[in-house]
């Protein structure tokens, strides 16, 4: 199941066997018993396989368990998304990516959306960057590796040098900007949320169009998504250890 992505939402057997190192006759007998549970399912036009509506369902137990991140970051990502006029989504580090785990979007016809389960690269992201600058190093050195720091835009930051020069900004103002590194035409703001002993285990964002948003409204969304973050830290500081997780 994971070798399904965000970027390779769709895959055939043979694809898959070649990720996986594994004949492609036992991919097909676990593919059939995964669509037997609706874990899987066939796209009846290209003939590859894809990620079916029984993994959504167990994704969205996950999402909503009491005391879960999403489930206490809900309420407040809609009072961040009332203030500010723009979708509002809470992440986690998954390895060398983010994983969105909660969204509220924007009631706005002009909005930028993030969906739950997106998964993005971190050099690319205002949430990436904040992960890897409130981290370990080796966090920045392992996306590197991973993504050697492709392009995605003309805007998309490409050496280590230069992502350097950005987390050490964003760990003296503990709050990150994206200005269409990602994708071009939209924006973000990421502010940290903190755990008691002090390690960010998730991050805020705010995600606009970036013509919609000057300077002014974007240092108002940056009060605001703060904000939004220093409760949810609060909130999670409350909480029995590791719940949240």
């Amino acid at each position: 199941m994971t070798a399904f992505t965000q970027d390779r939402p769709e895959l055939a057997v043979s694809e898959l066997a070649e990720r996986l190192g594994i004949h492609k006759s036992v991919i097909s007998r676990i593919a059939s018993s995964l669509k037997a549970w609706d874990m899987l399912e066939t796209n009846s036009v290209t003939g590859r396989l894809r990620v079916g509506p029984g993994a959504f369902r167990i994704g969205s137990l996950f999402s909503h368990r009491p005391n879960s991140l999403a489930d206490v970051a809900g309420p407040l990502l809609a009072d961040l998304v009332a203030q500010t006029g723009h979708s509002a989504h809470l992440s986690v580090c998954k390895d060398e990516h983010i994983l969105v785990v909660a969204t509220v979007e924007s009631p706005s016809a002009l909005r930028v959306i993030m969906r739950v389960g997106d998964e993005r690269q971190l050099h690319t992201t205002a949430a990436g960057k904040l992960f890897m600058a409130l981290s370990a190093p080796s966090l920045m050195r392992a996306a590197y590796r991973e993504s050697q720091f492709k392009a995605l835009t003309p805007l998309t930051v490409k050496t280590m040098a230069e992502m350097e020069r950005n987390l050490a900004r964003i760990r003296r103002e503990r709050v990150a900007h994206n200005q269409g590194e990602n994708t071009l035409g939209a924006g973000a703001v990421a502010a940290p949320v903190m755990s008691r002993s002090g390690e960010v285990i998730a991050v805020v964002s705010t995600v606009f169009p970036l013509h919609v948003v000057d300077a002014e409204k974007r240092t108002l969304i940056e009060g605001n998504t703060r904000a939004c973050a220093e409760q949810l830290s609060i909130k999670v500081a409350r909480l029995p250890s590791r719940s949240f997780a």
